[in-house]
């Protein structure tokens, strides 16, 4: 019942391909001994497919049924744009200083928005809702420092405390919103309080009643025609008038 985007599939099996892949292809270099750059260059690929899958996945778990889905669609941006460029730096081996700043930014940023992605997931009650929100400026405004450390804009050893004091407001923030969904669940609004799971199953089973519903007027509209023609008396077949004796 759920309604899936059609970019679930692929990212599935890219992610359990990638990673079967990885497995056998890491055994056989084990077995035969034999570590070679080109060998680096795949086991590094699958890398790179299944962590980027397994991100797709997560922009696409808090997609909701409505909604223009801005923040999963830029999530699933970053991720493919983040593959193409790693890739291309293993097999192309990019040594452009510019190119490894603007890499590690489009992935400092792209994790960023698959963490919100999934933080976004747990829907909370109105009440817990700011939590969310400032939680949300305090990642993207991490991830902001981290690019801005990275193109050497900010010393790191001036921001060095703050990175670490930022890190563990993160994770607080990542540990707390998923235990204010269930207090929200558990609230007298808690069965209006769905995860976009639970939402897109909501949808795709009132589109499955409609059809039925649609698909049972058509049923009943030909069941009614048929019933009209078989109840109608024609002349041939009427029978014969009973003559009363007086």
């Amino acid at each position: 019942m759920n309604r899936s985007s059609h970019l679930k599939k692929p990212l599935l099996y890219g992610l359990i391909g990638s990673v079967l892949f990885g497995a056998v292809l890491a055994i056989i270099f084990v077995v035969r001994n034999t570590w070679s750059w080109f060998e680096v260059q795949v086991i590094l690929t699958t890398i790179v497919i299944a962590s980027g899958s397994l991100c797709g996945l997560a922009c696409d778990l808090s997609r909701r049924p409505r909604g223009m889905n801005l923040l999963p669609k830029t999530g699933l941006m970053f991720t493919g744009l983040c593959i193409a460029l790693l890739l291309a730096a293993i097999w192309l081996e990019i040594g452009s200083e510019l190119f490894w700043r603007c890499t590690i930014c489009l992935l400092i940023l792209g994790i960023a928005t698959v963490h919100v992605c999934l933080l976004s997931i747990a829907h909370l009650a109105k009440r817990f809702q700011w939590i969310y929100f400032i939680g949300v400026q305090v990642i993207f405004g991490f991830a902001l420092l981290l690019c801005a450390v990275t193109f050497e804009l900010i010393d790191i050893d001036d921001v060095s405390r703050l990175i670490a004091a930022t890190s563990i407001i993160i994770a607080a923030f990542s540990l707390t919103i998923p235990i204010l969904h269930r207090i929200s669940k558990m609230g007298p609004s808690g069965a209006d309080i769905l995860t976009p799971l639970e939402e897109r199953n909501l949808v795709a089973i009132d589109d499955e009643i409609r059809r039925m519903q649609q698909r049972l007027d058509e049923l009943k509209k030909i069941r009614a025609s048929l019933g009209n023609v078989a109840l109608e008396p024609s002349g041939k077949d009427a029978p014969p008038e009973e003559t009363v004796a007086d």
